[in-house]
């Protein structure tokens, strides 16, 4: 080549340098999320908002129901000026307001817009505060809980709110990005003589928490330091972020009020109070209260063992790595004391499986990498019981059915839960409600979403919930899908929610256990609603038919009376009688006859006759049928048997034991009262004769 291209009077090239060595760059977990902030909700300013107010609510929540106390949680957004974030960050805002001025105006017109309230432009920043009644956080660990991406203590194997663990240390840095303020945080736990007051800052590049002040204030009342009563006990934290409430297009006001109303159905054991202020527009300033519904909680869930089908490579591996911290620990006991449903039995059999080179009194530092893969494949392949889901909690049909009535106020609501279920090896419950009616509900079937006893809000089309209702044939349970007005709440809570996207913002329709458990759930709910509109129905019909019995009271007790005059005229005057005689009831009549004559009977007494005949014709049905659907008043649940003194015959004792039953039964349903399961015992004879009647 090099003679070809001297002969050709061309100068040879030379080979090309190759390029120095990239250097490799590490970045901390704080500057990941910082740059791709849209995973964990904080897509806009907007939504921003919203998601700082949803983390820190169920991080209360979440911090009260772990002592078992009712939560009381107070939620304040205040709209403030640029006036009050950082003074490097004003300069910028004013700077870039100067340049889209328009022309100046003359003096009187600038003195004239001067009083008046000047016009949001930009960028609108807001304080956002939480207050509970929670745990609160220890004082030495409280800057590392909140000024540490991916440290804390929800990274367990439990049924969970949320969905990153991320919480406030997102809102810090979101506030660090837009305001440079920091967060303030005042905490104590319950029975601590001080409370924790620390204000910090992240450092996003080192992942480490800024502290400014971290000091302990005495928890004796309210003081200069703070406005809290003597033993308090919680947190309060307070961050001032950019966001934006109701101004224009991206405006999330109505997403956090819609939130918050679907968080109290879901949880009608929580008092919520929610107000935003606006200093500059008063007028916008709102208040809201959920109230507390119900005293009944349901129970923390418990942190799980991991169950052998769902384990990986990568999982077994870190649960050696602990194991192998404890002395004279072997493959048996690891088997059995790390893996659920793994018993002593189960242990063996699957060491048999695995071969000669494995032995139940193996040391877990024998174990290779090769056969740790070895042992994870036959664990995942091998046939499991599933799991109970003891140790999931729900919210309960009874909660559901109470938050459903207290906010949406529907005529008509029914609630199903299912047996547990099991997808990868993690227990799942759906609890279902189907409601109708409701003055807030639009017609047509409204879906309202809740993973893990929180509420969901974005992208409900791709939903499985949202698919599955779609599919319903609401027509075979009378029900119509466009123009009644459909509220359908489902909630799944497990150990793993299956979440699709990024964001996490619903669950994907593409697992048939879930999908089926929520149809049949919703199914359930739909037979029951049957069964209430049969029953309206007919109720309907009854009043209908008691409505044209009363029409024609009247004039039916005028024809009769006037046919009753008639008889006793002609009976004065000896004329011959037209009537049948009955020698059985000759007296009656004849007592009857005289009692026209004696002006005893009027017209008006035959009417109230007839209506009080129609009413209590119409209080024995609605009696019948209070008591069919449990909500008989307190008169009417009055003792019904009195037992007598001398002892009676084994069918009559078995009468009285049945009277007895339906008593409880009664009186419990009527009033909400507990009742002795031990009474309601019915013998078996019953069971056969219900048996027998039911065939025949």
């Amino acid at each position: 080549k090099f003679e070809i291209a001297h002969r050709l009077g061309a100068q040879p090239t030379t080979p090309a340098m190759p390029p120095a060595a990239a250097k490799v760059q590490s970045r901390s977990p704080a500057e990941f999320f910082a740059e791709h902030k849209s995973i964990a909700g904080f897509d806009n300013p907007g939504k921003s908002l919203y998601t700082t107010v949803r983390e820190f609510v169920e991080n209360s929540l979440d911090a009260a129901e772990e002592i078992d106390m009712l939560p009381n949680i107070s939620v304040h957004i205040e709209q403030v000026s640029s006036l009050d974030v950082s003074d490097l960050y004003n300069k910028r805002a004013e700077k870039k307001a100067d340049t889209t001025e328009t022309a100046p105006a003359d003096d009187a017109a600038s003195a004239a817009d001067s009083k008046k309230p000047a016009k949001k432009k930009g960028k609108a920043f807001y304080r956002v505060t939480v207050m509970d009644n929670g745990g609160g956080m220890p004082h030495d660990d409280l800057p590392f809980m909140l000024g540490r991406v991916l440290s804390g203590t929800k990274y367990t194997l439990k049924q969970a709110r949320g969905r990153f663990g991320l919480g406030a240390k997102m809102a810090l840095i979101w506030s660090k990005m837009t305001t440079a303020q920091p967060l303030d945080v005042y905490t104590a736990r319950p029975g601590q003589s001080f409370v924790t007051y620390c204000q910090l800052d992240l450092d996003i590049h080192k992942n480490q928490p800024n502290i400014l002040k971290h000091n302990k204030l005495p928890n004796k009342g309210p003081c200069d330091a703070h406005q809290f009563p003597a033993g308090w006990h919680g947190t309060q934290i307070s961050v001032v972020i950019e966001g934006n409430w109701s101004a224009g297009v991206g405006a999330y006001r109505w997403k956090i009020l819609s939130y918050m109303r679907r968080l109290a159905v879901i949880t009608p054991y929580a008092e919520i109070l929610l107000r935003y202020t606006d200093p500059e527009q008063p007028k916008n300033c709102m208040k809201i209260r959920y109230a507390r519904r119900t005293s009944v909680m349901p129970a923390c869930p418990k942190e799980v063992k991991h169950h052998p089908s769902s384990v990986d490579l990568v999982v077994v591996t870190d649960l050696i790595r602990q194991a192998s911290q404890k002395s004279n620990m072997t493959l048996k006991k690891f088997l059995t004391g790390y893996f659920s449903n793994v018993t002593s039995d189960a242990a063996n059999d699957l060491i048999v499986e695995l071969g000669h080179k494995f032995e139940a009194s193996m040391p877990l530092e024998q174990l290779d990498k090769a056969r740790v893969q070895h042992l994870v494949q036959l664990m995942t392949q091998k046939d499991w019981p599933n799991p109970t889901g003891e140790s999931l909690s729900p919210a309960g049909t009874y909660n559901l059915y109470l938050g459903i009535m207290k906010e949406m106020r529907p005529d008509l609501i029914s609630t199903h839960e299912e047996p547990p279920h099991v997808f990868q090896g993690h227990a799942f419950v759906v609890e279902a409600a189907v409601s109708l009616g409701g003055k807030t509900v639009k017609a047509g079937i409204n879906p309202y979403r809740f993973a893990n006893r929180i509420p969901l809000l974005f992208e409900p089309g791709s939903d499985v919930i949202t698919k599955t209702a779609q599919e319903i044939k609401w027509g075979t349970y009378k029900i119509n899908k466009t123009e009644d007005k459909i509220g359908v709440f489902v909630s799944i809570v497990s150990t793993k929610i299956p979440f699709k996207g990024t964001n996490k913002e619903f669950i994907s329709d593409e697992i048939p256990a879930i999908k089926e458990a929520v149809k049949n759930a919703l199914q359930k709910c739909c037979t029951q609603l049957k069964a209430k509109i049969a029953k309206r129905k007919q109720l309907k019909l009854h009043q209908e038919r008691k409505s044209n019995l009363s029409k024609y009271i009247p004039n039916v007790a005028k024809s009769v009376f006037s046919v009753l005059l008639e008889v006793a005229e002609d009976d004065a005057e000896g004329a011959p009688s037209k009537r049948l005689h009955l020698e059985e009831n000759a007296s009656a009549v004849d007592g009857l006859i005289q009692s026209v004559k004696d002006e005893n009977i009027t017209a008006k007494l035959i009417e109230q006759k007839l209506a009080t005949h129609v009413d209590q014709y119409d209080a024995s049905e609605a009696l019948e049928y209070t008591t069919r659907i449990g909500r008989a008043s307190q008169a009417q649940s009055a003792a019904v048997f009195i037992a007598p003194q001398e002892p009676m015959p084994a069918s009559e004792a078995l009468v009285c034991k049945l009277r007895t039953c339906e008593l409880v039964l009664w009186q419990s349903l009527c009033h909400n009262k507990s009742y002795d399961e031990a009474a309601f015992q019915a013998p078996p004879q019953w069971e056969e004769e219900q048996q027998q009647q039911q065939q025949q």
